[in-house]
Parts: structure tokens; sequence; C-alpha cells
């Protein structure tokens, strides 16, 4: 066999132009000359050579079947193809466009130019036949991600709709007290949770719980503060409601005594609210302090904070007390909430706020609507830095200070 380069010239004649004949000699090529096959289900032999060379009277014999399929193979087996036509600027190349990896030259180009381009589609074969390699090992795998990645898909839907089914489905309804909720994922699934829970005929519970970091790492944690958090003990016939602080004491010697791996930890604010008396018990852990809004429309937060959940054995968590009346908004938020309205830099923390109090006329259900609405044109919405979740509640105000609820925008 020989070590020679190996042209291949298809032609319908057996004649070849002058030039080309003294390049092929010049660079010591071995050339076999063949027509074009005869019928479409013919191929050619092309698996020892390095170059093909397709001799046209016009190059509008591209668009015959029989050079068509050619071309098909030399384009499967990398191989780059040197057109020769005679009549290249005669006005006939119009609508036709060669395939990838065929360069097109005039048949009276000099032996020097012909050199120089065989040259160049002849060393590009090992680096074509490198990339085709590579090329089909990726299809093969194309097959097999694209199925992991449906899989994966599929699992994180599932993931999501399972946490959705840990939220509250039915708010408890109070005569005096409404309540609604914005619970805004970044990913399929959440490190926020929040519940609302009846203890008995006048005291409701509520809280927002925050676990540091994304994905499903913090969400199965979310599960795990759900049914951990005890917001109430039973004994016979008698019950007790465990005060705010309690409870967050409880939770927090839960995750402590569960030695997490990826030291993860949460905040959660909790409260709880006797719907007669209107009196608040919050406690706080580590979490963005709650807003109170007044019937006049006055926004202020109650101080009370406390460690993080999950990092100090035995810590302690005050109950704080306030007395709400007819008329008050209170929201609980994650701190999502504060970064989906900071758009142009950290000057902008407290836009939040601002935007509650232009809000604070408005009733519970329209204000966190509203909420939803401008969270959803603020500047990068579409792929959200964390997850966004409010609790809120609002007090029936006075008959005589009742009004229509206004419309959203």
């Amino acid at each position: 066999m020989s070590d020679k380069g190996k042209i291949l010239i298809i032609s319908p004649e057996n004649q070849l132009p002058e030039s080309l004949t003294k390049a092929i000699t010049q660079l010591d090529l071995t050339c076999e000359i063949r027509r074009p096959p005869a019928h479409k289900d013919d191929r050619l032999d092309l698996s020892a050579t390095d170059a093909v060379i397709l001799n046209l009277n016009q190059l509008a014999e591209l668009e015959q079947d029989d050079i068509r399929q050619c071309t098909d193979d030399l384009k499967q087996l990398s191989l780059q193809t040197l057109v020769l036509t005679k009549s290249l600027f005669d006005g006939n190349t119009a609508g036709i466009s060669l395939p990838d990896g065929m360069v097109c030259v005039d048949a009276g180009e000099s032996a020097e130019m012909l050199k120089g381009r065989l040259v160049t589609i002849m060393g590009a074969r090992e680096h074509l036949q490198v990339m085709n390699m590579e090329l089909q090992q990726l299809r093969m795998l194309n097959g097999p991600l694209n199925s992991h990645f449906t899989q994966v898909d599929e699992e994180m839907r599932l993931a999501a709709r399972l946490q959705r089914d840990f939220l509250p489905r039915n708010i408890p309804q109070f005569e005096n007290v409404r309540f609604a909720t914005i619970f805004r994922p970044a990913t399929w699934v959440s490190g926020d949770i929040f519940d609302i829970i009846r203890l008995d005929e006048h005291h409701i519970g509520f809280y927002i719980a925050d676990v540091v970091g994304h994905g499903m790492p913090a969400a199965l944690l979310t599960i795990f503060i759900k049914r951990a958090l005890v917001t109430k003990t039973i004994q016979g016939h008698n019950y007790n409601i465990i005060s705010p602080g309690e409870a967050l004491k409880h939770l927090n010697d839960d995750l402590v005594t569960q030695d997490l791996s990826n030291f993860q930890f949460a905040t959660c604010c909790y409260a709880v609210l006797n719907t007669q008396t209107l009196q608040l018990q919050v406690a706080n852990a580590g979490h963005p302090p709650p807003m109170r809004i007044n019937r006049l429309a006055q926004e202020s937060e109650l101080a009370i904070s406390g460690p993080l959940l999950g990092v100090f054995a035995d810590a302690d968590y005050e109950t704080e007390e306030f007395q709400l009346h007819r008329g008050d908004k209170l929201l609980l938020y994650s701190d999502g909430v504060e970064v989906a309205f900071v758009s142009a830099g950290p000057d902008e923390p407290l836009r939040f706020r601002q935007e509650c109090g232009d809000l604070a006329h408005c009733d519970i259900k329209t204000m966190t609507q509203r909420l939803v609405y401008l969270i959803d044109h603020e500047e990068g919405s579409l792929h959200p830095r964390d997850d966004v979740t409010i609790v809120g509640l609002e007090i029936d105000p006075p008959a005589a200070e009742k009004t229509a609820e206004p419309q959203v925008e």
C-alpha cells in the first residue's frame, strides 16, 4: 500500500485541466479518475482517499441527484472537496449553494494555486476526522443526557408539588381577621415555608421560616421545620398553647440535635394572635422583624430579634407582646422580598418598606396582589435571586371606616 496521498477525481470526462495534472505531479500524489455514480444507490469507495476533486463543466451540475448523493458521502467521511468548473463566472451560479467542506475554483487557475489548495484540504483531513469522531460521541451522549434531564425535571416538579402540599390548603377564617399570602420559590422548590394554624376558638398561630441556601437541601429542611415546630400540647381533654419563644426554643434544640453535615441553619418569625383582645405574641430567630401598618397608613417594625435556628444549643428566644388595634395590618416576610426590590444596588435596601407605605391604604389582599405585580415588573424578575414569601393579616377597621375594596389595576 502506497504512503502517497491519494486524490480521487470525479469527472464526467477523462481529460483534466493541464494545471491540475501539473499540480498533482509536483505533489507526487496518487490519482484515480472515476465517473459519477450511474445510480443513486451506487457508492464510491472513499475509505483510502485524502481529498476529492469534482471536475465539472458547469457548476449547475451539482444539482444533479447523482452528484448530490456523492457530496453527501464526502461530507460524512469528513473529506473536503475541490470543485473545478469551467463556467464559474458565466452567470450560471445563481441559486446554487455548495455543501460545507466544498471549495469552488475556476479550472483555469495556475498549477501553483491548485497545489496550495490541495495541500490545504489534505492537511485538514486529520483534524476533521478527529472533530467528526468527537461529534459522533456527543451525539451518542445526547440521548442518555436528554433522558436524564427529563427525569430530573420530572422529579423536581414532583418535589415542588410535594412541598406545596405542606403549605396550608385552607386558611382559618375568623370574623375580624383576614389573611393573605405570597409564596414564590426562586427555583422549583423553596427554602421558605409558612403556616397559619387555628390553635383554638380565639387564638391563631402563624409563622415564616427561611432556610439559608436554595434548592433541594433547603426545601427538605423546610419540611423538617414544618413537622418539628410544636404550637400546643394536648393532655387528655386539656391543651396548652405554647408561647412563640418556647416553640422556637424547642425547634432550635431539634435542629441542633440533628447535627446537620453542611451546617445548615434557618431563620423564623412565629406569632400568636388573640382574636378577641388583639394581643399579639411574637418571637424571632434571626428573621426580618414584622412590619406593622396602622389604620393611618403609618408603618413601623416590631423590634424583636433572636439567634438563628440550628446554630447554638440551648439558645433562648424572648416572647414579646404587642397590642394591635382595629384597622392594623401586619406583614411577616422572608428576606427575599427585600432583595426583590433592590434593582439599583445595595443603596436601596429599604425600598420594600416604601412600596408597602404607598399601598397601606389597600386591604391586605389587594396589597399582596400589588406587591406581586411590582415584583414581576422588577428588573431581573425572570431570574429571581431568592425565594419570596409573605404572610399578611389585617384586623377589620371600625365600621365607620370601612370602604369598598379598591381593585387591582
